[in-house]
């Protein structure tokens, strides 16, 4: 088939050509950020944002692929669909390329973030890479949502802390640890903590986690609650600002973000379905 023809089609018939996940880069505050951006070909307007965040030694690209959010995208109805971006985190060695001894790793504010990661502004990152997200596509400022494992999951943690008045929910698994900002968040936020019964790290430090989000979104006491076969889940609601803090354990499961039907359950899915309930009261002002 010509271009020319395949033009004509979609003008006739009103085809959207598929659009091939890609990557974009934006500067912030002097420094080259990259992240990868899937638009699915028929978007609705208005449609939700999700930001996974990789773990330490992945990239967003392999994230929103590996971990199924792209194949969720293109498999919505037409009327009910969702952009996806995985943006890249910091080399522990700028200079070197990456691999297995030089990772990609988030500034989540701990102690033992390593000196050149320390230095990068991954909260003005995320805040600047939404803004450029909703100049090139049709978003819901409203219904924008941020997914995180392990070293990704600590920084969710750090951004429902900090702009959480331009997320709707968060879905942090596999953390190893949360730590607290020096303001509380200015609203309450819907999340959801996950972790493997096996992740004997993410484990020790869960109850510490989702403690520190009940207080911070002033919770009523926790309720287990039915789950699917192998799932333990405690709610804690209600929250202030309708919030809810949702702590999810994986029978032997160990440290990943697990997709597969085989296991308790796909996180991908699950937080999708978490997300959805929630979105802002109204548009977040400011870029």
């Amino acid at each position: 088939m010509t271009r020319t023809l395949l033009l004509l089609l979609i003008a006739v018939l009103g085809i959207a050509p598929a659009h091939a996940g890609e990557m974009h880069r934006i500067n912030v505050n002097g420094v080259e950020r990259s992240y990868y951006l899937h638009v699915p070909a028929r978007l609705q307007r208005g449609a939700p944002l999700v930001i996974m965040l990789h773990g330490t030694g992945e990239a967003g690209e392999y994230v929103v692929a590996g971990y199924g959010w792209q194949y969720l995208a293109d498999s919505r109805k037409n009327n009910d669909t969702l952009v996806v971006a995985g943006p890249d985190g910091t080399l522990v060695y700028p200079d070197r390329p990456q691999s297995r001894d030089n990772s990609r790793v988030w500034n989540s504010g701990g102690p033992d973030i390593p000196p050149n990661v320390a230095k990068s502004d991954d909260v003005g990152f995320i805040v600047a890479m939404i803004a450029d997200i909703a100049r090139i596509a049709d978003i819901d400022r409203r219904q924008v949502y941020v997914a995180g494992f392990s070293s990704g999951g600590n920084m969710a943690n750090r951004l429902g802390q900090e702009i959480a008045g331009r997320l709707a929910a968060i879905s942090a698994s596999g953390s190893t640890t949360m730590e607290l900002r020096t303001r509380p968040p200015s609203r309450g936020v819907p999340i959801l903590i996950s972790a493997g019964s096996l992740d004997q790290i993410a484990m020790g430090v869960l109850p510490t986690i989702v403690t520190n989000w009940r207080i911070l979104n002033h919770c009523a006491a926790a309720q287990m609650v039915s789950a699917p076969t192998n799932v333990t889940l405690e709610v804690s609601r209600p929250c202030r600002d309708n919030s809810e803090v949702r702590s999810l354990v994986m029978q032997g499961v160990d440290h990943k973000w697990t997709t597969s039907t085989n296991e308790p359950i796909r996180l991908t899915n699950e937080s999708w379905d978490f997300f959805q309930r929630f979105r802002l009261p109204a548009i977040p002002t400011g870029n």
